[in-house]
């Protein structure tokens, strides 16, 4: 997934779907049941809490960061222009953003269920269909603007009726039914009604029309239904509360006066369309208290038919109406969320929702609470008056943890999560995740890079620094010498800091030269080959040629290094290694010896290289006759000899030290006889590795 930039906690100035639109800040009172409820979670539900499908959260990670970035940029616009808040704009981002989270749990569910499937699977579609049944009834209760009835009916439909096939049973039944359909107790009229109910406009004046030449006055109702739009038309074409309002008072006026008598059969179901009095509401002779089965189906039919201009405050009136007249129903743990998700009550519902994982996992309610903060219906403070932690970043919290469940690439996605918390206790455990997401992508050169692309965004480049060099330290001891020193590089120069540069930059310098003196020390002939030249004729005054520059940037590098750390020893080992080079290939003595011996007496290796490279590159170049050296040369090298004898680690034996003082005798012997100036000498030349 695409990653985005770190966010600052900022108090954020999003309001949503109410009747009055007054942006208000909202109290933390009601919210200690829920902090209950979280805290004291059995054994048992802690155990089903597990990460999420890796497709699935990528997706939802998407959804979550695209708001999170649109909502920074609203908030930056709004404090430095200092503006008001564009509602409509901000209404539709969280519309949107309802919507993605929406779509993608819908879309998983369905790949569930053409995959076929077993318990398993079975419990997750019920789990799936149980999250996108209240994200949808929430968008309509809290985010939607336009008119709740509609919104409802078409919630209802899809979630209880499409997927139970009562639509098509109905009309099935009805077209069963054609033949007694003048007959007042035909199942054709029940059936039609339900369809009525549930704002199957379509259908209905599709069977009415094979029966109207029966009767006029079905004729004339079907004349009726011609003029009126459904309610679903009313919400495609964009009405709003009023209009629908003043729509369902039109209908309802044009219904009462059509001439049915109460003995037709066609009677109830013009008293669909004609609504009724809130006293025959309360005495259950409404046309919704005949045909509803459950307190749900109640509830819309009611808000839908009888009492279409209820604002949103409203609807908790409505439904103790609903529940004190169906007190038989069978209510169970999602039926109490849907009423706190019809009544807004979103403690209760935040409450009732964390009570039942196994139905809203964590990946569900981390979406929904970052969907009600940003909706004004969740404290906005970072911090509590009382130190707790504020709802959303519980979640946020908890779902990093689900994720860190999984595979190390849902590591990274929790990091996306805790970055958009705003408390201190969030901050911490992004610095913990983050060092076990990289401490995991170690090993796995591709997830470290995302791991430091992610690092990068967050501005943690120290901790990016620590893991390269924990790459670098593994390609070490596996014997990839070169791999281990191009992330020890990157962990120097590769990785820009935010402060302290100089500071960084010398101790960079000071850990790369120690860590080129453990690499020659375990196997110099291994760091030798790693840093040879790729083509020999290379001048020692470039020094890093552009071709080890690039092989010493790590492989899939964002960018190339833009140089080598300031380090004096790695200079050496570049040097010494294109000596080498030259020594194995058979080239003259004169055009790599000097070098080797300049390198050593400008201090630039340690006492135990200085002695290697004495007996294992020198010994036999101070034997050649011509002399390679100049008199100085060999004087230098002497020195070089006593001193590395005495502060080596590594002890020589006697005849060594006796061989290589004779030899030296001889080479200056030869070398003053000789008198200055050689053929084909190479020079060390300054070099920008030394320049810092």
């Amino acid at each position: 997934p695409t990653h985005f930039l770190a966010m600052p906690p900022y108090k954020p100035l999003f309001i949503g779907a109410s009747d009055n639109l007054v942006a208000c800040p909202v109290s933390q009172r009601g919210m200690d049941a829920f902090d209950a409820s979280l805290a004291s979670r059995s054994a048992e539900k802690q155990m089903l809490r597990e990460a999420p499908p890796a497709e699935l959260a990528e997706k939802l990670l998407h959804h979550f960061s695209a708001f999170q970035v649109k909502a920074k940029a609203v908030h930056e616009q709004v404090e430095s222009m200092r503006i008001t808040v564009d509602t409509a704009y901000v209404q539709d981002m969280l519309l949107d953003y309802a919507s993605g989270i929406a779509s993608e749990i819908s879309k998983a569910r369905d790949k569930l269920r053409k995959s076929g499937g077993n318990m398993t699977d079975s419990a997750q579609d019920d789990q799936l269909s149980f999250c996108l049944a209240v994200i949808e009834l929430i968008t309509e209760t809290m985010l939607n603007p336009s008119a709740v009835a509609p919104g409802l009916l078409r919630w209802y439909s899809r979630h209880y009726l499409e997927g139970e096939e009562d639509v098509s049973d109905w009309f099935r039944e009805a077209l069963d039914s054609v033949d007694d359909v003048m007959e007042k107790d035909s199942a054709f009229w029940a059936n039609v009604c339900r369809l009525a109910l549930a704002d199957y406009k379509a259908e209905v004046q599709e069977l009415l029309k094979g029966v109207a030449h029966q009767d006029p006055h079905i004729r004339e109702f079907c004349d009726f239904l011609s003029n009126i739009p459904s309610m679903r038309q009313m919400e495609q074409a964009g009405a709003t509360a009023v209009e629908f309002r003043q729509v369902i008072a039109e209908m309802q006026a044009e219904a009462k006066q059509l001439q049915v008598p109460e003995s037709h059969p066609l009677h109830e179901l013009v008293c669909v369309y004609s609504g009724c009095s809130q006293a025959a509401f309360e005495a259950n002779k409404d046309i919704t208290w005949k045909f509803s089965r459950t307190w749900i189906e109640d509830f819309v039919f009611t808000h839908a038919w009888i009492f279409p201009d209820l604002r949103r405050s409203e609807l908790g009136e409505l439904l103790q109406a609903v529940t004190r007249r169906r007190q038989d129903d069978r209510v169970d743990q999602v039926d109490l969320a849907f009423m706190a998700a019809l009544t807004s009550n979103v403690p209760r519902l935040l409450e009732l929702l964390s009570s039942m994982p196994e139905n809203f996992p964590q990946f569900f309610l981390v979406h929904l609470v970052d969907l009600l903060y940003y909706a004004g219906r969740l404290p906005v403070s970072s911090e509590t008056p009382d130190g707790q932690l504020p709802i959303r970043d519980k979640h946020l919290m908890a779902y990093a943890e689900d994720l860190c469940r999984g595979k190390p690439l849902l590591w990274g996605y929790a990091l996306n999560y805790l970055r958009a918390g705003g408390s201190t206790a969030t901050g911490h455990f992004l610095e913990t995740m983050a060092d076990k997401y990289c401490a995991s992508a170690v090993e796995d050169e591709q997830l470290l890079w995302k791991a430091l692309n992610l690092l990068e965004e967050l501005e943690m480049s120290e901790l990016g620094r620590q893991h390269c060099w924990r790459r670098a330290r593994l390609l070490r001891n596996s014997g990839d010498f070169l791999g281990a020193l191009s992330w020890a590089c990157w962990a120097v120069v590769g990785i820009s800091p935010r402060k302290d540069m100089e500071q960084i930059a010398e101790r960079g310098a000071a850990d790369i030269s120690e860590f080129c003196d453990e690499m020659g020390e375990h196997d110099m002939t291994a760091l030798l080959a790693a840093l040879a030249p790729a083509n020999l004729e290379e001048s020692f005054d470039d020094c890093p040629s552009p071709a080890l520059l690039a092989a010493l940037a790590p492989p899939a590098a964002p960018r190339p290094l833009p140089t080598l750390p300031a380090s004096a020893r790695l200079y050496f080992y570049i040097q010494y290694a294109h000596c080498h080079a030259l020594q194995h290939a058979r080239r003259p003595v004169a055009s790599w010896a000097p070098v080797l011996v300049k390198l050593l007496s400008h201090g630039f290796a340690p006492a135990n290289v200085q002695l290697y490279v004495l007996k294992e590159e020198l010994a036999t170049a101070l034997d050649e006759d011509p002399c390679p050296f100049e008199a100085e040369e060999v004087l230098a090298l002497m020195k070089i000899a006593n001193v590395a004898t005495l502060q080596s680690s590594t002890k020589c034996s006697n005849k060594e030290l006796q061989d290589l003082h004779h030899s030296l005798g001889m080479c200056l012997s030869r070398a003053i006889l000789q008198g200055s100036g050689r053929f084909g000498t190479g020079s060390v030349g300054g070099s920008p590795l030394l320049m810092a």
